[in-house]
């Protein structure tokens, strides 16, 4: 198997007896498996981004607090939650997690996430504290799971993708304690500075290491190309250390009080998140034909991914309010490469035969979804609530009226020949 291919030979079947999962012969069906896994998780995933891509869109609902955090805990990270052990099984031939834990997992992270809104939105301090421990529970619940594909693995140059998996839920633990003291209400004076943190923790390390650890891989997968012989495990190891290293520089300078070394490891954190880019295949005309608008979303993405940490490094330097600087990141960055994600992964994990894969691909071909994310991104930023609405709106009705149609097509019978996702073109 080569790299950028996120599964070996993937059988077209049909959702599996839930019933049967937990029984599956690791060594067998762990396709199978972590990909139905994988389905369950990212439909509550895609539930929890249409809901707060409404409460943002919709000024009556309220404030920026709960959508964000509905998106940022429900849709985002779920969303990691389900790919993760996914990639790592299938890029590492391990066998697949239980599929109890998997799912306690799941829905503890569910759970979390709607009673962290609705304790805010009803100012129940009990509630919000509950539903923030569940999260942190949640989050905690991924090391292991990943640490035991880890260990199983037989595949180990994939390894640095899982070390940084490990690396992003140890942020994302250490994050969540620190969202819930300032729940708590027992920040005290430093609760600025706490809040710097819990979000440095979250955004750069618990979402960024992944998206980071993911990339070299999932991009070549995206264009069905060879990885190039300058992604060398050894430099993925590096940058992504880098990265982890430098969101640390964040947190104890938002501590200390030190705008210098916030903005410093803020660029470092720029610096390293380049280096993996430039490990990236190039995009040939071919591959663009194949990948069009997705690998364009995720490219755009990646761009504001990169200028919002800049800015955020300005707004450090200076004193500044960050706050339109991080929903635009999470908007303009992280949404667009989730749904660029999601447009490769939901043809591929619906299952079926070649001409369905090809089927479900024209699907998910959106340059609507393109346009509307980068006009919600500049709305964000510019503050133009009436264009940030306006751009949800559409690229959310883009996003549910294709998943329906993804979800409604036919899927040829389980006779069909075995589907080999990604390019294993030589």
């Amino acid at each position: 198997m080569r790299p950028g291919h996120p599964s070996p030979t993937i059988r077209s079947t049909t959702a599996s007896d839930p019933a049967r999962e937990s029984t599956i012969d690791p060594t067998i069906g762990r396709v199978r498996a972590v990909h139905e896994q994988a389905r369950r998780g990212l439909t509550v995933s895609v539930a929890f981004v249409f809901v707060a891509a409404v409460g943002l869109a919709v000024p009556a609902i309220g404030g920026w607090w709960s959508p964000l955090h509905l998106f940022a805990v429900g849709g985002l990270l779920g969303a990691i939650s389900a790919v993760t052990p996914m990639l790592a099984v299938t890029w590492s031939a391990a066998p697949a997690p239980r599929t109890s834990v998997v799912t306690t997992q799941r829905w503890t992270l569910a759970a979390g996430a709607v009673a962290l809104a609705v304790g805010r939105e009803q100012d129940l301090a009990s509630l919000t504290l509950l539903g923030g421990t569940a999260v942190t529970v949640s989050i905690a619940a991924m090391i292991p799971i990943l640490w035991g594909i880890r260990r199983t693995a037989t595949t180990p140059r994939f390894r640095p993708a899982i070390d940084a998996y490990l690396l992003a839920f140890t942020a994302g633990v250490a994050g969540s304690a620190v969202g819930l003291l300032l729940a708590s209400g027992n920040a005290g004076r430093h609760w600025a500075e706490l809040r710097s943190v819990h979000l440095t923790l979250n955004v750069l390390g618990l979402v960024g290491l992944v998206i980071a650890g993911t990339l070299p891989w999932f991009a070549a997968t995206q264009l069905r190309a060879r990885m190039p012989a300058r992604a060398r495990a050894s430099r993925i190891r590096i940058a992504t250390w880098t990265l982890a290293v430098a969101t640390g520089g964040a947190v104890v300078g938002h501590l200390r009080g030190d705008p210098i070394l916030v903005t410093t490891a803020l660029v470092v954190y720029v610096a390293a998140l380049t280096s993996i880019v430039a490990m990236l295949p190039m995009i040939t005309a071919k591959r663009w034909r194949w990948a069009g608008p997705r690998v364009a979303q995720l490219g755009a993405g990646i761009a504001w991914w990169i200028a919002m940490v800049l800015l955020l490094a300005v707004a450090a330097a200076n004193g500044n309010d960050d706050r339109r600087v991080l929903l635009t990141l999470v908007i303009g960055g992280y949404a667009q490469i989730l749904v660029a994600s999601l447009a490769y992964l939901g043809p591929v994990l619906r299952g079926g035969g070649h001409r369905a894969l090809s089927a479900g691909f024209g699907i998910t071909r959106s340059w609507t979804s393109l346009a509307a994310g980068n006009a919600a991104a500049l709305g964000a930023l510019l503050e133009a609530r009436p264009v940030l609405a306006v751009a949800l709106v559409i690229w959310g009705s883009d996003a549910v009226w294709r998943a329906v149609r993804l979800a409604a097509s036919h899927v040829p019978a389980p006779t069909d020949r075995p589907l080999t996702t990604g390019s294993d073109h030589r």
